[in-house]
């Protein structure tokens, strides 16, 4: 009796006793296991804790995504820019670029600011002015007209004739070099002209630095003697058709006293197509075109 009290006694202080079955069994857990299963309950809570900080990040990072990627990017493929809205029509409000003009021959219709710039005596550029240039048919042109010069030399070629050009544009350096060449030719050949003299009959062919036209990069020159040019059949193409590319002979017969230059029908140069049109029509040149509309 005394030793089975002991023993109840001892199963009282170090374990405790659980009646959880159906049949009133007495089940004893040690308090190690119930560490342990304390430690697990501790460990599953703290698993899920982390379990659904991690799914929120995941969701933060993906709202972070589509907020700051994907939402631009739709808006930029699909919705109209802001200018464009339905309340504001942009033809009418000018907020739009006008659109480009295209005359019959489907090329650019430019203003005359730039049709008409020119370069001479009169008005000289300095060293600064160069065009956006372009190569088309083997020589340096404004790209403005380089698509017109390519129509006309097909063209050209759809008749039997080739057009070949030998120059472009020519800068301000290379045209200073040419005209200082020509003066010491004039004065050093057979002609023994004095410095004066050479440089004034110089300037009408080759003219100094910053007169040219060749730098506006609006002329071109056809291959061909100037002498002999104008009895060819090419030059009687240009002069039935050019115009509708926008070419005009920069330096025709009889206007020498207007250009400042001597004939020389090799040398075309691009006006526009209307311009070309109204000049043929009144028998103008260049100079004479200009002053012509600034009396107007």
């Amino acid at each position: 009796m005394r030793h089975r009290r002991q023993k109840r006694q001892f199963l009282k202080s170090t374990d405790h006793l659980l009646d959880i079955s159906p049949a009133g069994r007495n089940i004893f857990v040690s308090r190690d296991k119930q560490m342990q299963n304390r430690k697990a309950r501790q460990i599953k809570i703290w698993m899920r804790i982390v379990a659904v900080l991690a799914a929120l990040v995941s969701l933060g990072a993906m709202a972070l995504f589509v907020w700051s990627y994907l939402i631009p990017y739709f808006r930029q493929e699909f919705i109209l820019p802001p200018a464009v809205s339905e309340l504001e029509d942009p033809l009418l409000t000018g907020s739009m670029a006008p659109l480009p003009v295209y005359d019959e021959m489907g090329l650019p219709v430019y203003d005359n600011d730039m049709c008409l710039f020119l370069i001479n005596r009169a008005n000289p550029a300095d060293e600064s002015f160069v065009p956006t240039l372009n190569t088309a048919e083997g020589v340096a042109v404004d790209a403005r007209i380089a698509d017109a010069l390519r129509q006309m030399t097909e063209a050209a070629g759809e008749d039997g004739l080739a057009l070949v050009f030998t120059e472009g544009y020519i800068s301000f350096e290379d045209q200073g070099v040419r005209f200082e060449n020509m003066v010491e030719e004039l004065m050093n050949g057979e002609e023994g002209l004095t410095t004066v003299m050479a440089k004034t009959d110089a300037a009408s062919v080759q003219p100094p630095a910053g007169q040219s036209d060749f730098q506006t990069g609006l002329c071109v020159r056809v291959s061909g003697d100037p002498e002999t040019f104008p009895d060819s059949r090419t030059y009687s193409w240009l002069r039935s058709n050019m115009g509708k590319y926008g070419f005009i002979f920069r330096y025709p017969k009889g206007k020498s006293d207007m250009t400042g230059m001597k004939e020389d029908p090799t040398v075309l140069r691009y006006v526009g197509s209307a311009n070309a049109a109204a000049m043929q029509q009144r028998s103008m040149c260049l100079e004479e075109y200009v002053t012509y509309l600034n009396n107007q």
